[in-house]
């Protein structure tokens, strides 16, 4: 393993990079749909982060796996907005613009080279479904509008019939019985 001496420019270097990628991401909230605002997970209390990972939720495989205890999701939290930080990926909390009900997050990954195929994770509590076209459309527009990917993959823990259909009229084709892929370009 290598060996650094930090000295002066190293420790600017880095925290001056860092904090140069966060601004670039920082401009990426509020993101607005229709009839939701995705916001920084940690603008969302722990609570209701806490709570919907105790519901009955349609998830992606990648976001499946969910703490059981209030502070494996603080954990989680902070995790995830290490990885927004380090420019690994993007998530946001989704609210109910109305009613300002948490309804599920949606995470936007991929940026590891090579960045031509991204990927969409969601977790959305069961009795708000019908947002995930919204949402899932919103996010495929953001990264058209911000990145490079040539196209972007979703897959569902259990697919059903009606998340096939949703994903099928965004522009998803099936790729096998859980996989989904649209193409950007």
């Amino acid at each position: 393993m290598p060996h650094l001496n930090p000295n002066q420019q190293t420790f600017e270097n880095f925290f001056t990079k860092g904090i140069e990628f966060m601004k670039s991401f920082e401009k990426f909230h509020p993101v607005l749909t229709s009839h939701l605002t995705l916001d920084w997970l940690t603008q969302t209390p722990v609570k209701l982060v806490d709570d919907l990972y105790s519901k009955k939720t349609i998830t992606t495989i990648k976001a499946e796996k969910m703490p059981n205890e209030i502070l494996d999701t603080v954990k989680n939290i902070n995790h995830i907005m290490q990885r927004v930080m380090n420019g690994q990926e993007l998530t946001w909390g989704m609210t109910d613009s109305n009613s300002n009900q948490f309804v599920g997050i949606i995470s936007l990954v991929g940026f590891e080279p090579p960045v031509d195929t991204g990927s969409i994770e969601f977790i959305v509590d069961q009795a708000h479904e019908r947002y995930i076209p919204e949402v899932v459309e919103r996010t495929i527009q953001f990264s058209k509008d911000h990145f490079t990917f040539e196209q972007l993959s979703v897959t569902v823990s259990q697919p059903t019939p009606q998340l096939t259909e949703q994903l099928q009229s965004i522009g998803f084709k099936k790729t096998t019985e859980s996989a989904f892929i649209i193409e950007l370009i």
